[in-house]
């Protein structure tokens, strides 16, 4: 099926946010997706295996929105004044979009990476339904992706003579300067969020997931499956697995990783087959 891809600028108070949507030329959409981003320099080492992932959504049927938000990529604003909170109201003028385009469809389909599963939790607290999530090597909380960036903090001093501790930078934060980390102004509000969100569902939540992990070897690793455990636990039916390929969001090159598009787009697929949601959405 051929593929249509439409960058534009959506508008919001705070300034427009660059997106790009991707769909079948039919103009037949049979489900909507919203793409949930990765953080900072993931996002954009992420990118080519993005597009290549929504141009196989897309050429399923689907409508592929794809959105820098607020400070990030091309779109408005700087980074320093980034919040969690700012980034969910991105996500809902996104959903907004996607219903006045395709009006009587509900809520989109979620897709995210990486950080993007902590945003889930903000979307399905406004009422957005019981949406299955397909999660791309999802963070469970906001602190990993905090300590994550101190520790590359630490790593550019190393061999200076003040070399920076972790404890020392969450010190700063406390006295509220922001910090300047891998080309990304981060205030001591955003890291503040960070250290609290965490991945969670709504209670009575009994919509669909998918859980994909990219490795060395086709087993999950021990702390996604405890997720995976706890989730089933809940009586919410997951589909877990882990495909071979490498870290793209972390490599220094450009990588790609076709098992995990083509494990996705099944799943896509097989949900539209079977319709599992009447308001489907991948994470």
């Amino acid at each position: 099926m051929n593929v249509v891809q439409e960058p534009f600028l959506l508008p919001t108070r705070n300034g427009d946010l660059f997106c790009i949507y991707r769909r079948p030329a039919s103009g037949v959409v049979s489900a909507q997706i919203l793409h949930l981003p990765a953080f900072g320099d993931e996002m954009n080492k992420s990118r080519a295996m993005t597009a290549r992932a929504a141009r196989a959504f897309a050429a399923l049927g689907c409508g592929v929105l794809q959105v820098d938000l607020r400070g990030c990529g091309d779109s408005a604003g700087e980074h320093s004044e980034a919040t969690c909170q700012g980034w969910a109201d991105d996500l809902h003028h996104a959903v907004a979009w996607l219903k006045s385009r395709h009006v009587g469809r509900g809520m989109p389909w979620l897709w995210s990476l990486r950080f993007g599963s902590l945003l889930v939790a903000a979307l399905l607290e406004r009422g957005h339904g019981q949406v299955p999530l397909l999660l791309w090597q999802p963070m469970m909380t906001g602190k990993q992706q905090l300590n994550q960036l101190l520790r590359q903090k630490v790593a550019s001093t190393v061999g200076q003579r003040d070399a920076t501790r972790v404890q020392e930078l969450r010190e700063r934060f406390q006295r509220g300067e922001t910090l300047e980390i891998g080309g990304y102004s981060i205030s001591p509000a955003l890291a503040g969020e960070l250290e609290a969100v965490s991945f969670a569902l709504p209670d009575g939540y009994r919509g669909a997931v998918c859980w994909l992990e990219v490795a060395a070897t086709t087993a999950l690793s021990t702390v996604a499956q405890e997720h995976v455990e706890s989730l089933r636990s809940a009586r919410i039916v997951v589909d877990a697995f882990a495909v071979r390929g490498p870290g793209f969001w972390q490599s220094v090159e450009i990588e790609r990783c076709d098992e995990l598009v083509q494990a996705s787009a099944s799943w896509v697929e097989n949900g539209l087959t079977r319709g599992i949601s009447r308001e489907p959405a991948l994470l």
